[in-house]
């Protein structure tokens, strides 16, 4: 804790990068619930919702390469700043959905609201280590994942409160409002000495393929291994704690409810421990995924709910040491010049694999327990684990950062 604390202090830039990502994901988390609940008291019918959470896929599959492609080139803080200002007024536009008529507005700014969330990932996540001290990007990085296990407990809990006490139309100004927030923050961050060489690695952006890099890089390889292989399981994954909190342990809401809060729990706890792996980097990218898919191979065979959550939590933690050291090693082993590529290759192939493998899952459900899916989906993370065991020989390299120095 007192790592995090210290890190958060030094590196002014990053905390308000921070505040600002924490502030509008609660405001994400608003708009998603408020947008579904909408949908589902004018419609009536849940083919509307199931149109909206298929929406959210496309954007990445069209914007992800370009938005790489941007934040190698351009400059990262104006990508934000116009991401945020921009969903400003698309949150708004969702007020004027009144009827059934008016539905089709909600498809609409969904795909609008997560074109512009692709777009500014990649140029968020290689602002990071142009921002932040080499020695601190694993902190930052656990930072990152404990506000995100808070962003979702606290967005979706909240959320959904404030659309039943006060309606949808307060969830979907106030989400406008953290955009604005957000983009304020985002405008104040100062560069560090670390980005006087920007305009050096642009021009080496410009004069270097991707495909080059990727040619060369045996840990960009790794990512595009991973980034296909995880969601797999981990899509599937993303179905099945409904369906065992609600059916398979017949806890219904509360169970669903208890499930969800252990996934929080988790990502908060991982996001607190993750640096401590830091000298250690490859070894928790490797082990916290065993960890991860062992424990959702255990999740299935549970007798009770409580012991569902217990691995639940486990897999969790592994997740987001995993998910934070391969995060870290990404960003101290590949060239800065190609980071927007390489973190928008990772998350559209991600994002568009886990659609793809959450409806395989819902489809797959019709004729097999939900146990026995869930084995598997455990066993593919644990085998997707293995990819990294080349990761193995760069630990001795000189010519690389992974093992961080105190």
């Amino acid at each position: 804790m007192k790592e995090i604390y210290q890190v958060l202090k030094r590196e002014k830039s990053y905390r308000k990068l921070v505040t600002a990502n924490f502030i509008s994901g609660v405001g994400d988390w608003f708009s998603s619930v408020a947008i579904l609940s909408l949908l589902l008291q004018i419609t009536g019918s849940g083919v509307a919702v199931g149109i909206t959470l298929a929406a959210r896929t496309l954007p990445f599959l069209i914007m992800g390469p370009i938005a790489g492609y941007l934040s190698d080139r351009i400059n990262k803080k104006i990508i934000l700043v116009v991401s945020d200002f921009s969903r400003i007024f698309l949150a708004l536009s969702l007020l004027f959905i009144i009827s059934e008529e008016t539905v089709w507005i909600a498809y609409i700014v969904t795909v609008a609201l997560v074109f512009f969330s692709a777009l500014s990932m990649p140029a968020r996540q290689s602002l990071i280590p142009q921002i932040v001290n080499d020695k601190n990007i694993p902190v930052a990085n656990s930072i990152d994942q404990s506000l995100g296990g808070i962003n979702m407990t606290l967005g979706a809990s909240i959320g959904g409160v404030v659309s039943a006490l006060i309606g949808t139309q307060l969830a979907f100004i106030i989400n406008a409002l953290t955009f604005l927030i957000s983009g304020l923050l985002v405008l104040r961050i100062k560069f560090s000495s670390s980005e006087e060489d920007e305009g050096d690695q642009k021009e080496k952006a410009v004069q270097t393929t991707f495909w080059k890099e990727f040619k060369d890089s045996l840990l960009i390889k790794i990512v595009a291994i991973q980034a296909f292989l995880w969601p797999i399981g981990g899509g599937a994954i993303n179905v099945l704690i409904a369906v065992y909190g609600y059916q398979t342990f017949g806890a219904g809401d509360q169970g669903v409810g208890i499930l969800y809060a252990s996934l929080g729990i988790g990502f908060l706890i991982s996001g607190l421990v993750a640096h401590l792996f830091k000298k250690f980097l490859v070894f928790a990218v490797i082990f916290a995924s065993v960890i991860e898919g062992g424990s959702h191979m255990a999740v299935s065979q549970s007798s009770n709910l409580w012991m569902a959550a217990f691995f639940i939590l486990l897999a969790t933690i592994g997740a987001g040491i995993g998910n934070a050291s391969f995060t870290s090693l990404t960003m101290l082993v590949v060239p800065k010049y190609v980071h927007g590529r390489a973190f928008a290759l990772s998350d559209t192939m991600s994002n568009v694999i886990m659609a793809v493998s959450m409806m395989t899952t819902g489809f797959l459900l019709e004729f097999f327990p939900a146990t026995t899916i869930g084995f598997f989906a455990g066993l593919m993370i644990v085998i997707t684990s293995s990819t990294a065991l080349p990761l193995l020989t760069l630990r001795n390299s000189t010519n690389t950062k992974i093992e961080v120095e105190s």
